[in-house]
């Protein structure tokens, strides 16, 4: 039997997040007759492992921001990670963040490791990098060091040799998994285009709101719901200015909830420049939501045929997409039937078997 050891840097990082969701829909799922899987943690909020997983972590209640308590959190994780990683009872580390504090131990120990790249979004915009931001550069190191590199889409796979020159046998595809995690609640709002996660720069969110303002003003009934962080005050006198600003709905929702914005919505957009892969469509997909994408990047790889696109470039081409599909139900009906279809083709079992291939042949 195999051990695998992973690591806890994105666990005590985020309490939601794709990249969490992944490591803990892999490490649970792994076939318990040929691999185990281990994790060293102290404190750990993350959603996936606490409450989708049901595993038990000690928290502490102050201090109340959970930034603050991520701090005292990361300094206990990581010396249960860097000493897991020492005493060498594994046979295969997989990380699941870019802190290379394990290679020397690794080396010493003659240990693989195998990385998980989700996407080189830094590396493509690295404008909207922090200054003090060490993931470009770590990220690179682990890259040119790991025994086996994982992408998520070919997309990924194509960015990493070309923006890093590597060798293209180093890497192996596997898609993400997806499986519904809640039962939607009742209906939410009427009349609605849902639109989930972060708004800034490459995710293209106000070029597209920009594009699509003339459809909100021809239609009262019409409106945006977003999900994501609440809208800035710099956001709002956008809104504001574009005489949209009652036509935008921010909602913090759970898991139930998020399901229900999926099934009711009129369509879900996505006119990001740029994406690793993009869980949302799949999501969308699994609650019988249109689709309209940015043919950009990963999203023809992921969407296929189940999905009206348009030219994230082109203001003409985003308000076109987005007429067509609110106008016509006929075509929301059969992009939900794609959609149901197509979401198949991304099982959790699949992206399991498949990453479990990759720990055989280390």
């Amino acid at each position: 039997m195999k051990k695998i050891l992973y690591d806890n840097q994105m666990f005590t990082f985020q309490r939601f997040g794709g990249v969490t969701r992944y490591f803990a829909d892999l490490m649970y799922n792994l076939p318990a007759d040929e691999f185990r899987a281990s994790m060293p943690m102290k404190f750990c909020e993350n959603h996936y492992v606490t409450v989708t997983y049901g595993r038990k972590y000690p928290t502490l209640n102050f201090p109340k921001s959970y930034r603050l308590r991520r701090r005292i959190y990361q300094l206990a994780n990581m010396t249960y990670a860097w000493n897991a990683v020492r005493m060498c009872e594994y046979d295969i580390f997989h990380p699941t963040y870019y802190n290379p504090y394990f290679l020397s131990a690794l080396k010493r120990r003659r240990k693989p490791f195998v990385l998980t790249i989700h996407d080189m979004t830094f590396e493509r915009y690295p404008q909207d990098v922090l200054i003090y931001d060490r993931t470009i550069p770590h990220k690179k190191r682990l890259i040119a060091e790991a025994d086996h590199i994982i992408a998520v889409s070919e997309n990924t796979k194509r960015d990493i040799i070309e923006l890093l020159g590597t060798d293209p046998s180093k890497i192996s595809v596997v898609h993400h998994g997806y499986r519904p995690v809640a039962q939607a609640s009742e209906q939410l709002f009427d009349r609605y285009i849902l639109y989930v996660g972060e708004r800034k720069g490459y995710k293209n969110f106000f070029s597209w709101l920009s594009a699509v303002r003339p459809l909100l003003m021809a239609d009262p009934t019409l409106r945006i719901v977003c999900t994501g962080n609440a809208f800035s005050p710099s956001e709002v006198k956008f809104f504001q200015k574009w005489n949209v600003a009652d036509r935008l709905i921010h909602i913090s929702a759970n898991d139930e909830q998020m399901a229900s914005l999926y099934r009711y919505a009129l369509c879900f957009v996505f006119p990001s420049h740029y994406e690793g892969f993009g869980i949302p469509i799949l999501e969308a997909f699994s609650n019988g939501c249109p689709v309209c994408l940015s043919d950009a990047s990963c999203f023809p790889e992921v969407a296929g045929d189940a999905a009206v696109y348009f030219n994230p470039n082109d203001a003409g081409s985003m308000q076109d997409a987005l007429r067509e599909i609110i106008t016509s139900a006929t075509l929301r009906d059969e992009l939900r039937t794609k959609g149901l279809e197509r979401v198949r083709e991304f099982s959790l079992e699949r992206m399991v078997g498949a990453t479990c291939d990759v720990y055989r042949k280390i």
